[in-house]
């Protein structure tokens, strides 16, 4: 069983910020919660994101969405790590993710914020791997504890989003990220933990011995060392693709 990390005590105190920010904005806030890299052992100021979920007791409107995302963005200069991303949800998405509706997405960083309400946008799959995340390992920093409010995903829901995210990383991603998480779904479908990318990539070498690859990507993501080429990354995500693809044979369907 992993064992959830310390959240860093500055990354506490600006969710905490962001929590009184969006408690007079929108509808009754239900929580606010810190899952991703610092709460999974992985973040790492200089390059992590701070990944946060609130969950709201139900829909607001279009100009209720934009309000809470231009407050939570008033925050963003005081960011510890490479920035926010975070997505507002209602209770019942946490419960239930459907169709993943949100009610707004914030993401700040070096190149600015973007704000974007949920009315009229699709449903964001990336909530699937957030929830999951989220009901195992989240910090409340208001609200309930994390599994009294996200509910279970199915194991073969989150494989799928695994899946999604390698492809997207190949493209949009460092060689670093796209093996890292690649060894971050092998864990997960070899013992069903969900872990930070770090320590799938520390995983899969413990299992299965050097590999030039992995160690590559662990230098690049630590210190900011040149990281595995692209064709080696990419045949290695292709081959955890493929792994992921082919199900979770041998263990009984379940509900994380």
């Amino acid at each position: 069983m992993a064992t959830d990390a310390p959240v860093p005590s500055d990354v506490v105190r600006y969710v905490a910020e962001v929590s009184a920010m969006l408690s007079g904005v929108g509808p009754e806030l239900v929580g606010v919660y810190v899952h991703g890299s610092a709460v999974l052992g992985g973040f790492r100021a200089a390059r992590s994101d701070v990944d946060v979920l609130a969950v709201v007791a139900g829909s607001g409107t279009e100009a209720d969405q934009r309000a809470m995302g231009e407050a939570v963005a008033e925050t963003a200069a005081r960011c510890p790590g490479t920035g926010l991303e975070m997505s507002v949800i209602t209770a019942a998405t946490a419960a239930d993710l459907g169709s993943c509706p949100f009610e707004v997405h914030i993401r700040t960083g070096a190149t600015g914020t973007v704000i974007i309400p949920g009315a009229g946008h699709a449903g964001d799959t990336d909530l699937v791997l957030h929830g999951a995340v989220c009901r195992e390992h989240a910090l409340a920093i208001s609200g309930p504890p994390a599994a009294e409010v996200f509910g279970p995903v199915p194991v073969d829901r989150v494989g799928a989003a695994m899946v999604d995210e390698l492809r997207w990383a190949l493209d949009h991603a460092t060689t670093a990220y796209a093996v890292l998480n690649a060894c971050r779904a092998l864990r997960f479908a070899d013992d069903g933990q969900l872990c930070s990318k770090l320590d799938g990539g520390r995983w899969y070498l413990d299992r299965h011995g050097d590999d030039e690859v992995v160690a590559a990507a662990i230098a690049q993501q630590g210190d900011g060392r040149t990281g595995p080429a692209k064709p080696v990354a990419a045949a290695f995500v292709a081959a955890a693709c493929d792994r992921l693809e082919l199900g979770l044979p041998g263990r009984p369907p379940r509900r994380l």
